[in-house]
């Protein structure tokens, strides 16, 4: 071991390196013999203080090598020498049990095979991570109690470090194999503390125990250089801090739990010991025992609770603070109590308001920061927490709040140095580094009945305060960190909302006139976010004041002379009033005319800035006021698409991509008119341009992402009236899908395959756009037009499962609109489609669902091409219904789309022959009428619906057999058709009992409604009065009018 510590710290001999690392693998991996050996060696070399404890057999064998390090070396040189040796074998020690190498192992004696055996490649053999044997583990243990105690600094730090990371937050596979290899997501607990019961007991009596709490005379001050104590606090809190700050809920239940219950107390009396006698030591505990504490807030366990009133006795004396990080953690404290427990607080709220307030203003911007959260958090809370005396306190907290947030919205000292320096580079038009540009990632296609629903969600993720992170307010900040000033911003955004208008607004306009008329810029620019900010939650009263405020607005934008950041958030400000300019137009108001195209002129002005910044907030300006304004800037369309056409030309790529992103939006919320006339001849060449040039130096280019998601929603607009690209969109589209079907393999990440993803949704809107004309740009294609249906069967095939996901989304359009084209692949496309039916890749199987789905309509009336599908389809498809609950995705929610999609293609399956459906009908009767009711699609929900009753009418009997209670099957049909009737969009919490607001049937879909009166006639007539009376009596008062009224009943 250290040869090999010797070895691997000398890279400057790259062959002994590159062998050492070779070894290191083999002893690993081995077998778990070996893994300990090495891993426990490991140990006791971190754990060893000095050379001199090894005993001198093993130095001889190290000292007749050629680790590239002496003895002399390794006792006396402080960078190179034995301290650093022994932290390499901890960080080496901690990668090897963190993630220990993969292993065959025989599936039922868990005997590790080697390669060259002959059990190693059959089905009774499986994989799962390498072990250590118990000896091993114990032994490994005892030493990082040492270590996490040494007087190295360094040592107790990689210690406390391997600890938490082996204990918990991991894969909970751990001992002898038990259970399948992990993914590699997650740390593996290779010492689990439910396995580790003395672990806690030992932090805690490392506390108890030190002379600081044990002291009876005057606590002094810790010195870890000559008191072991010391040390062991030090290390015992670095651990602590770590376990809890990544699992304090799996810590409290899986600890022993007297010690446990003891350590709590016992931080506490750290916090306040260590605060009296002061010392660097000191404070570093307090600041650490206060941060374990700060991890457990969440969780609450209940010995947090026993002690709260001490806690907050201990958070009041430690305001005032004079270490920063100290009244840091005060603040962060407060905050989590507030957005957890709140109750905690109530009854102390008013002189915790006043301490954040004066806090919100402090000199260290990681105070001021972590005391606005607070505001923020505040703004967030449901209304059922905050009671009155709340409201109250902070309300009454408004008329200094306000000014002082509006004042750190003012950049920093620092901070505009910096950008003043960045303004100077971005005025030289040079190309972007790869360092300044953010990741780009695809999301694939999601098809189906619930598409429309996910989208939103999706959309709605990032929350409100996403507007103050993002490049068209706050651009200036390459690094993205959070700061006081956009966390003041976000504060204002949201207290602005909470309270009512006469509350903030005499508070407000003050600090408004005093920011907006200042002669430093800087303050002005923060006057501007600040009104951008508060735009709607005081939009009413602020909209008397914009004929004054506007004008100022539209000066600041142009002027000449003005800063970048004056001018990119007067653009990002401009557009959250865009509503305001509306009104005024709509109103008739006379100085509303044209005022929507003098915004809009003087941004697109700005997006031809030489500044890079300005030209990113201007295009995202312009992408705000398209989603708020749609049609209403058709009259401006020409004037805007020949800007971008010019900004094309100049643009590196991180404001190419931005604004290709801009006419993405355009095109979804302009709709066919973005592609009247001769617009479409001014952009969309310009765009081919791009990819061109691109594509011929790299074809996975950055920018080719946003490039085609951009192509992909104008296609979808413009329709026909983009057939004279079509031929070239599609050509590069197929080149970049073959490009990476050729590069990409199992080594590459999942990312690296988003441009193929994106290049087959982009042939999805071709197909979705030309429609029936699509066969005709196959035909058309030289190069791809024999091979496209090829590639597509790969595609459904391939192993990575966005690119599966978005492969179905296109089969399924190629059905609905052109099934000619996969007319010869069916069997195939089919055959693939039903293995993908496997809810552990809800995207992939959701689309795989809704694609059979579609070719089973091409189907109604030829049965044929599905009979020898369809019982694996329906088996697929009961499971999908019956258990659709059970699936969960990454968060634990259930899987969106499953139900409603399975319900959809089992009707439309039923409708091309209920024979398929029916014999199976008792199986999944009620989980389909379960499914049907989710389902948005019109076409979808009638399909679904329409084949239910087809396969009722097949097999009459399953009405009696679907559930032992004819009551409950019944009750499930009657809900499947009132979800008819719900109001679309928003379903009212009163709607079965309160106002009757039930609505009539579609009156798009008469045949189905007929045939769903028949259906429910008939059930009331299998039924039989008895039981049908039961039902009737279950049925809120609503439901009974809704059958009385619609169908008779």
């Amino acid at each position: 071991v250290l040869t090999l510590l010797t070895s691997l710290s000398n890279p400057t001999n790259h062959d002994r390196h590159a062998k050492a690392l070779e070894l290191r693998d083999r002893a690993l991996s081995s077998s778990p013999s070996s893994y300990g050996d090495l891993c426990l060696n490991l140990a006791r070399v971190l754990a060893a203080p000095s050379p001199d404890v090894i005993p001198e057999s093993e130095m001889s064998i190290w000292n007749d090598g050629d680790g590239g390090v002496s003895l002399m070396q390794l006792r006396h040189d402080p960078v190179g020498g034995w301290s650093q040796l022994r932290e390499m074998a901890g960080l080496l020690l901690k990668n090897a049990l963190v993630r220990p190498p993969l292993i065959t192992v025989h599936a039922h004696t868990g005997e590790v095979l080697s390669p060259d055996d002959t059990h190693y490649k059959l089905t009774n053999s499986r994989q799962t991570r390498m072990f250590l044997l118990p000896d091993a583990s114990l032994e490994i243990k005892s030493v990082l109690y040492l270590a996490v105690c040494d007087a190295d600094v360094r040592v107790r730090r990689v210690a406390s470090s391997i600890i938490a990371s082996t204990t918990v937050g991991g894969n909970k596979t751990s001992g002898h194999v038990t259970g399948k290899c992990d993914d590699g997501s997650r740390s593996h607990e290779a010492l689990p503390l439910r396995e580790w019961r003395d672990l806690c007991p030992f932090l805690v009596h490392c506390l108890e125990t030190s002379t600081l709490l044990t002291s009876t005379s005057t606590p002094q001050p810790l010195d870890p250089t000559n008191d072991s104590s010391a040390r062991a606090v030090l290390g015992s809190l670095q651990t602590l801090i770590k376990v809890l700050e990544d699992a304090p809920e799996q810590f409290e239940n899986e600890a022993e739990t007297n010690a446990f219950n003891r350590l709590i107390p016992a931080l506490l009396k750290v916090i306040s010991l260590a605060t009296s006698v002061g010392g660097e030591s000191n404070i570093r505990a307090k600041r650490d025992s206060l941060s374990c504490i700060i991890a457990m807030i969440e969780s609450m366990p209940p010995a947090l609770v026993v002690v709260m009133s001490d806690f907050l006795g201990i958070l009041s004396s430690l305001g005032n603070d004079s270490i920063p990080e100290v009244r840091k953690l005060v603040c962060r404290a407060i905050v989590q109590l507030l957005e957890s427990r709140t109750e905690f607080l109530q009854d102390h709220f008013e002189g915790i308001a006043t301490f954040i307030l004066h806090a919100s203003s402090d000199t260290d911007p990681d105070v001021s920061l972590e005391a606005c959260e607070f505001w923020l958090t505040y703004g967030s809370l449901d209304d059922s927490i905050i009671n009155t005396k709340m409201n109250q306190t902070v309300e009454q907290a408004l008329p200094k709040l306000i000014p002082t947030l509006i004042k750190n919205m003012v950049y920093t000292k620092d901070k505009i140095s910096e950008l003043m320096e960045q303004n100077v580079i971005d005025q030289q038009l040079a190309e972007d580094q790869a360092k300044d540009l953010k990741p780009v990632f695809h999301k694939s296609k999601t098809k189906g009945g619930a598409r429309k629903e996910d989208a939103q969600s999706t959309n709605n993720d990032n929350g409100d305060e996403s507007d103050y992170e993002s490049d068209s307010e706050d651009d200036n900040d390459d690094t993205k960190e959070w700061t006081t000033r956009q966390c003041s911003a976000a504060s204002l955004d949201t207290l602005s909302s909470v309270f009512p208008n006469q509350s903030v607004i005499p508070h407000l306009l003050p600090a408004l006139q005093e920011s907006l008329g200042h002669a430093d810029p800087w303050i002005r620019e923060a006057g501007i976010l600040a009104l951008g900010a508060v735009s709607e939650g005081c939009s009413h009263a602020i909209n008397e004041c914009m004929d004054q405020l506007h004008p100022y607005l539209m000066n600041q934008v142009t002027a000449t002379d003005s800063i970048p950041q004056l001018k990119i958030i007067t653009c990002w400000t401009l557009a959250r009033y865009i509503d305001w300019v509306v009104d005024r137009k709509q109103s008739g108001n006379p100085q509303g005319a044209g005022l929507l195209g003098r915004v809009v002129e003087a941004i697109l002005q700005r997006s031809l800035d030489r500044n890079k910044r300005i030209q990113i907030a201007a295009c995202s300006a312009v992408s705000v006021i398209a989603e708020r304004t749609g049609d209403l800037l058709v009259p401006y369309l020409e004037g805007i698409y020949r800007t971008f056409a010019a900004a094309m030309g100049i643009y590196q790529t991180r404001a190419l991509m931005i604004l290709l992103d801009t006419m993405a939006t355009m095109a979804d919320f302009i709709g066919p008119a973005s592609g009247e006339g001769i617009l479409p001849g001014i952009y969309v060449p310009p765009i081919l341009a791009i990819w061109a040039s691109r594509m011929k130096q790299n074809p996975f280019d950055r920018v080719t992402l946003p490039l085609m998601e951009s192509l992909a929603s104008i296609v979808l607009n413009l329709q026909m009236n983009f057939q004279p690209w079509a031929l070239q969109s599609f050509d590069n589209a197929m080149y970049i899908v073959n490009s990476s079907l050729m590069t990409l393999n199992d080594d590459n990440d999942e990312e690296d395959f988003d441009p193929m993803v994106c290049a087959v949704d982009l042939l999805d809107s071709l197909v979705e756009g030309l429609g029936e004309n699509f066969p005709m740009l196959l035909s058309s294609s030289a190069t791809y037009g024999e091979t496209f249906l090829n590639v597509l069967h790969s595609l459904t095939g391939n192993e990575v499962s966005s690119v599966r996901t978005s492969a179905f989304a296109l089969m399924g359009d190629l059905a609905n609109k052109c099934p000619t084209v996969i007319q010869d692949a069916t069997g195939e496309l089919m055959t693939e489609a039903i293995t993908c039916i496997d809810p552990s890749y809800p995207s992939v199987c959701n689309n795989a669902v809704w694609a059979i789905g579609e070719i089973c309509v091409r189907c109604e009336g030829n049965a044929q091409p599905l009979k020898q599908f369809a019982p694996d389809i329906v088996q697929n498809l009961i499971s999908l219904l019956m258990s659709s609950g059970s699936y969960q995705d990454e968060y634990g929610l259930p899987v969106a789309g499953l139900a409603e999609n399975a319900s959809s293609t089992m009707g439309r399956l039923a409708k091309v022959d209920p024979s398929f459906v029916a014999s199976d009908l008792p199986r999944f009767l009620t989980g389909w009428c379960d499914g049907m009711t989710k389902i948005n699609d019109l076409q979808e929900r009638n399909d679904a619906f329409q084949g239910f009753i087809m396969s009722v009418q097949a097999n009459p009997e399953s009405i009696k057999v679907a559930s032992p209670n004819l009551q409950d099957t019944i009750t499930s049909i009657l809900f499947a058709v009132v979800s008819w009737h719900i109001p679309p969009g928003y379903m009212p919490p009163d709607l079965l009992r309160g106002k009757y607001q039930f609505k009539p049937f579609p009156s798009s879909h008469p045949e189905l409604a007929q045939g769903l009166g028949m259906l429910l006639h008939h059930l009331r007539h299998i039924s039989g009065d008895e039981i049908w009376k039961q039902v009737e009596n279950a049925m809120p008062k609503n439901v009974r009018r809704l059958m009385r009224e619609s169908y008779n009943l």
